[in-house]
Order: C-alpha cells, then sequence, then structure tokens
C-alpha cells in the first residue's frame, strides 16, 4: 500500500550555494546588453525634425567596443574596475559621440523660480563643478610632471603670505578667486558658500578670521599646508577642518539618495529593477567604495575631540545622555578614547607644551569608522560600510598590512586631513608615508557598486587627481614640503601658507653663552647622511681624547644617526652612556647619575627620548648637536639645561663651556625655525663654513 505524501512533509535541505564571481559579471553583462538593446531602439524611433518636443531622460551610450578586443571580456572589466586596459584607452572612450544626436530637454515652466535660485548661487557651487569636470589624458600627464602651473601671491590678514599653484588644464578652465574672503559671522554667509543647512544651524559663529579663510580655501576644494599650527590656535584649525568634511560628506550622502529615488523612479516607468535599468550619466555620483573622508592624527584624544565637533555640528550641544541616543556606540567611544591622562609631577613640572600635548588618551594605535545614516551617526561601523575613518599613522598600517582583510575602502578617499604632522616624526614618520602610498590602488576584490553609478575618473583610475589634502603642522620642514610635492595632485592646486620667522628659537636662550653653527659641505641630499658622520668623526670626535674633556652631551635627532654613531662609539671604545626613547626608566637614572658625577665622558642623547620625556638631564658642559633639531624650542630648551644652577660644583671645570650645531644647507628649514629665516639663509648660502651667534651680554 502506497503512502500518501503529506503536505507538510519536510523538504530535504538545500544548502544555498553563494553567488560566484562568474555568476556576478553574467548578470552586470545582461543589463548592459539590455541596456545596449534599448539605446537601439531609442535611436530608430528618434525624429529630431519635431520641433520644441520634450524628451525624457535617456541615458547615453555605453564605450564602443574596439574590434580586436572580446566583447565579454570588456565589459567585465568596465563593471569591476578592474583596468588591463591602458588609461588612455579608457579616458578616450568615456568620451561622447558626436555622431549621435542628443535631444535638447526643455525645462518644465514651474522649475523656473528654482532654477533662478540655483543660478544665483552657482559661482559657489564647488562641489558639483570638482566633481563633474572630467580630466583627460593630457591632464592626467600635465599633473604628475608639474607643468603649466600658475602662480598667485596674496598677502592675507590671518594666514599671511598665501602661494596659490593652479594648473592650467584648459582654455576655459576657470581659475578660483584667490582674493582675500571676507569673514564669516552668520548662517547666510555659510548659505552662500554652499553648506549644507542642518549644519549653518549648529555651527559656532562668528568664525574668526583665520578660521575663515581656511575654509574659505578648503570650500574651494585646493589642497591646504599650514606650518603654522599653535596650541593657540588648535582648537580653531580642527573646527574649520571638521566643519569642511562634515559638510563635503552630507553633500556626498544626499546626492546619492536623491539620484537613488530617481533611478527608483525610472525604474517603476520601465517596470524593471533599479539594476537592470540603463542609468543616465548624470546619475554617475559614487566611487568604488564607500569611504570618502580619512582624518590622520596622532592620539585618541584627537579623535576624541573630532568626533565631539562633528556631533556638535549634526545635533547641537547635548549632554551626554542625549548624545548617546543620537551617536550609536558612544558610550563603548567614551570608554575607549578618554582617560588615561599621563601623570604630571607637581614638583618639577613638565614644560606648558608638554603637558598641552600629552593630555588626554594619549594611545597611538587606533582606527575608528563612522557611518551616517538618515538620523543617527554610527561609530566603530565596519570599514567598507564606513563614511570616514579617523585613524593614527600605526593603526591606518596595521590595517593596510592585515593580511586576514582587504584595504579597498581606500581607493575612492576624496579628502585627507592631516593634522599635528610634526607629531608622526616622533612617532615614527614610515607609517604615515607607507599609509599614503596605499591611497587610491586598485581593489583587490570585486565592488559591489553598481558600475553605471561610479564616476568615470574613478573607473579609469584617476581617483588620486580628485583627492583635496588639508596639511597642518607646528612648523615647516623638508618631509612635510615633500608630502604635498610627490603625494598631493590634485587638480585644482594647492594654497601654501608660508611666512617668514623674524627671530626664531634662539632668542629663547637664557644661558650667556658662544653657539657655533659648523657648516658641512654636500654635494647632493642623498649624501647628506654619510657627509655628515664623516665630517662628525674627522673633526668632532678627536676632542673627545683631549685630556679634561666631559661632560659632553651628544643631541641626535634621527635614530638611525643615533644607532649608526652608537656602534661607532663601541668600535672605538669611547667612554659613553645612551638614553634613547626606548630606555627604561632605571637605566636613565643610572645613565644621568654616571654623567653627573663625570662616569662617563659623553651622553649620547635621542631627540625622540626628549620628546616623549623631557628628562632634565644636569651637568652638561659640552653640547653638540648632530643635526638642528626637528622641533625648534628644544633648541633653547637643551641650552638652557646648561645654567649654572644645574652644573656638578666638584667637576673641576670652573666655566668652561660650549655649544656647537652641525649643518648642511639642506637644512634651511630647520635653522629658519632656530635663528630666523634672513640668518638662516646666511648660513646656508654665506662663503664662510662656521657662523658664532652669542646670548653673552
Amino acid at each position: 500500500m502506497k503512502q500518501k505524501h503529506s503536505k507538510n512533509r519536510a523538504k530535504p535541505y538545500k544548502k544555498t550555494t553563494p553567488d560566484r564571481r562568474n555568476e556576478r559579471f553574467s548578470k552586470n553583462y545582461s543589463y548592459i546588453q539590455r541596456s545596449k538593446q534599448m539605446e537601439e531602439s531609442h535611436r530608430r524611433e528618434r525624429i529630431p525634425t519635431v520641433p520644441k518636443q520634450e524628451f525624457e531622460p535617456v541615458a547615453e551610450l555605453l564605450p564602443e567596443i574596439p574590434d580586436d578586443v572580446d566583447e565579454a571580456g570588456f565589459y567585465e572589466q568596465l563593471v569591476t574596475g578592474y583596468n588591463h586596459i591602458p588609461t588612455s584607452q579608457i579616458l578616450s572612450s568615456t568620451t561622447e559621440d558626436p555622431s549621435v544626436p542628443v535631444p535638447k530637454k526643455i525645462k518644465p515652466k514651474k522649475e523656473k523660480r528654482s532654477e533662478k535660485i540655483n543660478a544665483d548661487l552657482e559661482i559657489y557651487n564647488s562641489f558639483t563643478k570638482r566633481f563633474d569636470f572630467e580630466l583627460s589624458t593630457d591632464n592626467i600627464n600635465d599633473l604628475i610632471a608639474g607643468k603649466d602651473v600658475k602662480s598667485i601671491k596674496d598677502n592675507w590678514s590671518a594666514l599671511g603670505n598665501v602661494k596659490f599653484e593652479i594648473p592650467r588644464l584648459s582654455e576655459d578652465f576657470k581659475e578660483p578667486d584667490c582674493s582675500e574672503p571676507k569673514d564669516i559671522v552668520s548662517s547666510s554667509d555659510l548659505q552662500k558658500l554652499e553648506v549644507k543647512l542642518s549644519i549653518c544651524g549648529n555651527a559656532k559663529l562668528p568664525l574668526t578670521a583665520l578660521q575663515s579663510q581656511l575654509f574659505y580655501v578648503a570650500n574651494n576644494y585646493q589642497d591646504i599646508y599650514y606650518p603654522h599650527r599653535s596650541h593657540a590656535n588648535a582648537e580653531d584649525i580642527r573646527y574649520v577642518y571638521c566643519l569642511h568634511a562634515l559638510n563635503h560628506m552630507l553633500k556626498v550622502r544626499s546626492l546619492i539618495l536623491r539620484n537613488n529615488e530617481k533611478v527608483s523612479a525610472l525604474a517603476k516607468t520601465q517596470k524593471l529593477s533599479p539594476n537592470e535599468i540603463s542609468i543616465p550619466e548624470s546619475f554617475r555620483d559614487q566611487g568604488l567604495k564607500r569611504m570618502k573622508v580619512v582624518f590622520i592624527v596622532p592620539f585618541r584624544e584627537s579623535a576624541l575631540k573630532i568626533v565631539n565637533i562633528i556631533g556638535d555640528l549634526l545635533f547641537g550641544s547635548q549632554e551626554e545622555n542625549a548624545r548617546k541616543t543620537s551617536i550609536a556606540n558612544y558610550e563603548r567611544f567614551l570608554g575607549d578614547y578618554s582617560g588615561n591622562t599621563i601623570y604630571f609631577p607637581k614638583t618639577n613640572p613638565k614644560p606648558v607644551d608638554y603637558e598641552q600635548t600629552f593630555s588626554g588618551n594619549t594611545d597611538d594605535n587606533f582606527k575608528l569608522g563612522i557611518r551616517f545614516t538618515k538620523k543617527t551617526m554610527a561609530l566603530f561601523s565596519d570599514m567598507n560600510a564606513s563614511d570616514i575613518l579617523i585613524a593614527s599613522p600605526l593603526g591606518l598600517r596595521m590595517l593596510v598590512t592585515d593580511k586576514d582583510n582587504d584595504f579597498d575602502f581606500l581607493n575612492s578617499i576624496e579628502l585627507l586631513i592631516v593634522d599635528q604632522a610634526e607629531l608622526f616624526l616622533a612617532q615614527n614618520w614610515e607609517n604615515l608615508l607607507h599609509s599614503l602610498d596605499h591611497l587610491h590602488l586598485q581593489p583587490q576584490k570585486l565592488p559591489d557598486t553598481n558600475c553605471q553609478r561610479v564616476r568615470t575618473w574613478c573607473l579609469s583610475g584617476a581617483s588620486s587627481f580628485y583627492r583635496q589634502t588639508l596639511f597642518f603642522s607646528s612648523q615647516e620642514l623638508p618631509e612635510f614640503r615633500a608630502v604635498l610635492n610627490s603625494k598631493c595632485n590634485n587638480y585644482q592646486g594647492k594654497a601654501r601658507i608660508s611666512n617668514l620667522i623674524e627671530h626664531g628659537d634662539i632668542r629663547n636662550v637664557l644661558t650667556p653663552i658662544q653657539q657655533v653653527f659648523r657648516r658641512i659641505s654636500c654635494s647632493n641630499v642623498e649624501s647628506t647622511f654619510d657627509d655628515r658622520f664623516q665630517y662628525f668623526v674627522k673633526h668632532i670626535m678627536p676632542q673627545f681624547s683631549k685630556p679634561g674633556f666631559s661632560h659632553c652631551m651628544l643631541y641626535v635627532p634621527s635614530y638611525f644617526d643615533y644607532v649608526r654613531i652608537r656602534n661607532h662609539f663601541k668600535t672605538e671604545m669611547v667612554s659613553f652612556v645612551q638614553i634613547n626613547e626606548y630606555t627604561k626608566k632605571e637605566k636613565i637614572s643610572r645613565a644621568r647619575d654616571i654623567f653627573f658625577h663625570s662616569g662617563a665622558s659623553v651622553l649620547l642623547y635621542s631627540e625622540r627620548a626628549h620628546f616623549f620625556r623631557r628628562t632634565r638631564i644636569k651637568g652638561i658642559r659640552n653640547l653638540i648637536m648632530y643635526q638642528p633639531p626637528n622641533f625648534p624650542h628644544f633648541y633653547s630648551e637643551m641650552i638652557n639645561l646648561m645654567l649654572e644652577s644645574n652644573q656638578n660644583p666638584r667637576d673641576g671645570f670652573g666655566e668652561e663651556m660650549s655649544v656647537n650645531i652641525l649643518y648642511t644647507k639642506y637644512d634651511l628649514l630647520s635653522l629658519s625655525n632656530i635663528v630666523g629665516s634672513e640668518n638662516a639663509v646666511k648660513l646656508t648660502s654665506g662663503k664662510k663654513d662656521s657662523y658664532l651667534f652669542s646670548t653673552k651680554t
């Protein structure tokens, strides 16, 4: 007897197979072919002789396929963004076909009023103009080579000397206005600059002259190099770049959401899903990845301040409980990014700038993803789903070098902000350079973005030329200029702020002593490392063997030079003790005691050790700076340690003291921070090899 089948009989389990890469390509290939068929039907039915006929938006034709290229492979590469085709071929393939007639759009009468308002604000529409501009292959080659750049110099009241470097990309390319702007005092001033209304109501107004001028340049999407950051203006600068970053991010999100609605409406009229229709070229509004803004800051305390400023701009001033509801994971964020303040001793206190730098959480290994929704802001979001990334150079490098995860989210960055760059020299400058080298690289995995919504310059690998960089530091150094010159290719140019230094840090020296600057001849930049060492061995080290020579501190800014000198001292059997950033507290105390009581003639001291600890070394009678300090205020700080109150009265040296600074002509910027710009030029280009500065009365 056969058993009747029950309706509730359990069905066999079928494991759903994930979409394979080839299947995803086939789906994209199918709707691309369907879009070609639709275009062909539109072309046949189009009657160009009909006067004053209103047309619906029609998608532009896809690139024509060369005869020697496989059709399936061509569209597969276009969809995924893997550019095995040369950049020049892709750029040329995206140009419009002049043989295809394009119908003129007749604007409805109802939109005349809105069009008039938009026309009044068109001069401030820097966002739309920037990302709709298409760079040609010749433009990209000129940007890389630095050809045809116009320099405009001006003097602004707050910024000082501003130098604009603007590439001339075409004959009809309009150069931005470089005259000094008016101060931003009201929300209407922000609205004229196309700041989102939701931000204008919460912004702290009026902005200072410095804030207004920085925001004006940033809003024009030009790179900014500002090497005059200080503890006094730090918060003003941070507020400006947070305002600009949030405004940019909200514009990006609102454009995408607005186009999503248009695509959905277009899909309904054609009775197809949004992924199957042919989308007009004007709807290209995305990159290959979602993330658009990256902040690189040294400590968690800096990230905490950035998040709080963004929260204030979005939701207004709130209490902690209200902030927890408007910002997801805010309580966890406070636990991870606040507290852990370094103990500052009350007796023998640290310098004021040390306490200001290291206040708050000074952990330098972090990365924080931020994601915006319609009503909230979510912290600790996944990197591939984040709009903003706040990270330290070390945290960003660990993301890049993580073998388990890719770093494709760095492909479509449109705004990069680097703040407190001088602190990265004390941490590890190589981490920053390594991270910057991994921006805008070809994705390792297939992007999930609809290729019809991706901007053409992003598909062609030209996204690095559409990235704006804001770079802030407390002084000007060659390393900072190198980053701006070699890793920042913004097609809208850059603004360098460079003001002459009148006096320098030498005026803060209190010890009455003569300071001798010794110039080392170098043929090129690459040879400075060896030339400086050879000069030190031949001309400075013989003094160590002289009778009575003791209590000499050798101050070394670079850790690589420090290791080289230490190894040479061990080979030559020099009596020395050492203190670097890795030395433990017990060994530091022992080295200081030995040096003070003449147990060792030389103290080898690294600049990074002084940066992180600010140890007061006593007993210094001979100071040798292997290179001018990267932090100019360390110059006077080290010489002031040689005051009579810090000397050992039993060492038997009386008042014999000396200060020697070794430098090359390539140390011009470091010398300017110490002796002033005018004196630095004399030191580097003068006929003499040694110069004497005296603070004796």
